[in-house]
């Protein structure tokens, strides 16, 4: 009973802060680029539903957090909904539009305001995470250590591999392979990568004794930087850096923020390439994760940060803060990308809309097609986070 409170204090309690910070950032970047276009603020809530906790600002602004913590919205002084989908009454005549623009209402501002407070959100969902990813490299240092080079020791054996099959156990340190003398890991990878389907002898070390074993490593694919893939051979064992064998090297700011950069820019790149290979049939759509998902790899995150054993409880909390930032800042990339896809009802919709104004001579799309538009848009979405639920739900019993 105490273990499975402790659970679900981890799992939600890690969640709720995990998303909480990137919907922070991502509301806020509206928030502000609407403060400096001198947008009418009505509303800065973290959550929907009930509201928990809410106060007002000197300028009026209504700041919440409610009660059902998937998201958050800023919502502007002549909004009809949250969303921003349309405006309490539509402003036609010049007269009474300028009169609307000076009183700070957002969808009166002229289309360039209107554009960047929409891309605000997104922009800086991503400034956040290359920050993130900044920081933490000048915290922890980048690691550069040459994994090959490090003793051939054994830290963890995958379950149903070929290693579990032969014998192998966590602690064994390999000290021959086919009859080769093995000094360092990278060595015996060398060995087992051109050996898959047959049966190799190994001598291990345990303990004090020396131990005979065979192994028939199974093949895998595995890139090569020429960007062709070969298949080599694996045993299924792990082999992790003890901190006393890690090589750590100090990171100036300009090229935090540079690496920082290119880290969020890969993740960037390898989602579009995902999302293009589901669109054309190259990859399964089973990675799509939904709330379910970002809860149980917060947890995870989590609960392995507050896993390690002989350290004190600060050190812990160190371990989890910089494992939970790093997670949000992954996640905030995930969350800037999809609120740029041209869907209705997303940032990305906006601005599509505001793209056809533009074309149209700043003239928009008329009411009734900006609503269809916004239920189609509800209802994709709507059946992307049941799919996205389905996932989790098939990962979680798989």
């Amino acid at each position: 009973m105490i273990e499975a409170l402790q659970n679900i204090l981890i799992y939600g309690g890690s969640f709720v802060a995990v998303l909480s910070i990137v919907v922070f950032v991502h509301e806020f970047g509206h928030f502000q680029a609407a403060r400096w276009c001198k947008v009418a603020i009505e509303t800065f809530s973290i959550g929907f539903g009930k509201t928990l906790i809410g106060w007002h600002d000197r300028q009026g602004v209504h700041w919440k957090i409610g009660a059902i913590p998937l998201g958050g919205y800023v919502k502007f002084a002549d909004d009809s909904d949250p969303m921003s989908t349309m405006p309490k009454e539509q402003i036609v005549d010049p007269a009474a539009k300028a009169e609307a623009r000076a009183r700070g209402l957002f969808h009166a501002q002229p289309l360039p305001q209107r554009a960047f407070v929409v891309a605000a959100g997104p922009l800086t969902n991503f400034v956040f995470s290359i920050l993130a990813f900044a920081a933490i490299l000048m915290i922890v240092g980048r690691d550069v250590t040459d994994r090959s080079t490090l003793p051939a020791r054994v830290d963890g054996v995958v379950a149903s591999s070929p290693a579990e099959a032969a014998g192998v156990q966590p602690g064994d340190v390999v000290v021959s392979a086919n009859g080769v003398s093995i000094s360092s890991f990278g060595a015996f990878q060398s060995i087992i990568a051109e050996r898959a389907g047959q049966p190799t002898p190994i001598t291990v070390r345990r303990g004090a004794d020396t131990v005979a074993l065979n192994v028939t490593p199974t093949s895998r694919e595995a890139p090569q930087p020429d960007g062709t893939v070969r298949l080599v051979g694996v045993i299924g064992i792990e082999r992790r850096t003890l901190p006393g064998e890690a090589v750590v090297e100090r990171v100036g700011p300009v090229e935090a923020v540079q690496v920082g950069a290119e880290q969020t820019w890969m993740i960037v790149s390898m989602t579009v390439t995902y999302v293009s290979d589901v669109f054309t049939g190259r990859q399964a759509p089973d990675q799509l994760a939904g709330p379910g998902g970002i809860m149980m790899e917060s947890g995870r995150i989590a609960t392995s940060a507050l896993g390690h054993q002989h350290e004190s409880i600060w050190t812990k909390v160190g371990h989890l803060l910089l494992s939970l930032a790093q997670w949000a800042a992954i996640l905030s990339v995930a969350v800037g990308f999809m609120n740029l896809l041209p869907i209705p009802i997303l940032d990305g919709g906006h601005l599509l809309f505001y793209a056809i104004e533009a074309v149209r001579g700043g003239k928009p799309l008329p009411l009734i097609a900006q609503e269809w538009a916004f239920r189609a848009g509800l209802a994709a979405m709507g059946a992307l986070f049941l799919f996205a639920t389905w996932n989790d739900i098939q990962r979680h019993l798989g």
